[in-house]
């Protein structure tokens, strides 16, 4: 099993939240997240401090939990959905889960997370 997060546009999340939904995947945490990528965004100039800093990008954070061989067909409904070749577009990281328990029944492994 593999905990898949994708960081991805506030405007886009509607759209692949519908394309995950008609791809079968419905569960799904997100969390309005600020971050930037490699690249900077817009720098702002904190007048107090005279220092220079890189502005915070609004973004959302959508974590699944899904069986190892269902994970290539998530990234591809992601990145179907969300790349335009341009910046910012967003990222997905792909981790191993050792073990999951859903608390209400007890039921551990996969079993937990379908």
């Amino acid at each position: 099993m593999k905990e898949v997060m994708i960081i991805l546009r506030p405007k886009m999340y509607f759209k692949t939240k519908e394309a995950l939904d008609k791809a079968g995947f419905h569960s799904l945490n997100v969390h309005e997240v600020t971050g930037r990528g490699r690249e900077p965004v817009q720098y702002v100039l904190d007048e107090e401090n005279g220092e220079i800093r890189h502005r915070l990008v609004a973004k959302r954070l959508v974590d699944m939990f899904v069986r190892d061989e269902e994970v290539q067909d998530l990234i591809d409904t992601v990145v179907e959905v969300n790349k335009t070749n341009h910046a910012g577009d967003g990222k997905i990281f792909v981790m191993p889960v050792e073990d999951a328990m859903r608390v209400r029944t007890g039921e551990q492994g996969l079993e937990a997370i379908i």
